[in-house]
């Protein structure tokens, strides 16, 4: 009986420290070894339906849609205790968990996931935008002056797309290099694109959604990391600004903005 006690406590300790979550009836894996830099690998071999990714740290919650067989999520609440499910719609707007998993991220550098490739900001060395920011910005060291070449970039050849909200699906996620080859978008565009960008040149900068004080819908914009604290940059709105040939500043006033959500 000593000996059962003893095998079946062993194996608890190992499913306990096995930083990979297997559902092997749906083919699931939520993979945690590198929940220390702010990410969370999810694979779903033979996803066939709406599927999302729901993370949560205390009382917040994010979802995702998970669109792919794998797909990378960041874990942007700071270090502490999570728990990751992934979600299977069953009917209308009803989904059933397929798998989940608690741990705990030991986050000891907590910009770090803000350089990574993560849902919503999707990017790799071989994209066209990703090679544009390192040859726009080849001969710079200097942070700002990386960023203010990016943002340049940014406000003078991306255009506000009109039309795409009507088009939206809604689980769309902004592709950077079609950004790039379309030469427009919207705001959650214009976000992911230079958060892309700058992330590649090793400068933190997270996506968030909010409100601006002028601006009546939804919206999106950056806050970069220069000089030991966050800087609000609205490509987007400095877009259309320089267009109508009307004044405007790279940083922001914080006092206009309210965040609800940042990635």
């Amino acid at each position: 009986m000593k000996n059962i006690r003893f095998i079946a406590m062993l194996i608890i300790g190992v499913m306990l420290w096995n930083p990979i979550a297997v559902d092997a009836s749906s083919n699931i894996a939520i993979d945690t070894k590198k929940a220390n830099e702010g990410v969370v690998r999810i694979s779903y071999t033979g996803i066939n339906k709406k599927t999302k990714v729901m993370v949560e740290k205390g009382s917040a919650k994010y979802y995702y849609d998970l669109q792919k067989e794998e797909d990378f999520f960041p874990l942007q609440l700071g270090q502490g205790s999570y728990t990751v499910s992934v979600l299977e719609n069953t009917s209308g707007i009803q989904y059933k968990v397929m798998a989940k998993k608690s741990f705990k991220a030991d986050i000891t550098e907590e910009n770090l996931v803000y350089l990574k490739s993560t849902q919503p900001i999707l990017w790799s060395e071989d994209m066209a935008a990703i090679k544009l920011a390192g040859s726009l910005t080849q001969d710079e060291s200097n942070d700002e002056k990386i960023v203010q070449a990016l943002y340049e970039y940014m406000i003078n050849n991306i255009s506000y797309d009109y039309n795409k909200m009507d088009k939206l699906s809604t689980n769309y996620t902004p592709d950077i290099d079609t950004i790039l080859k379309d030469g427009k978008g919207i705001c959650y565009d214009y976000s992911v694109l230079f958060g892309a960008m700058l992330r590649s040149r090793g400068i933190p900068a997270k996506l968030i959604k909010g409100y601006k004080n002028d601006i009546s819908v939804y919206h999106a914009w950056n806050e970069v990391y220069m000089n030991g604290s966050w800087k609000i940059i609205d490509t987007t709105y400095d877009a259309m600004k320089n267009k109508t040939g009307t004044s405007y500043s790279m940083f922001k006033a914080q006092s206009d903005y309210n965040k609800s959500k940042e990635y």
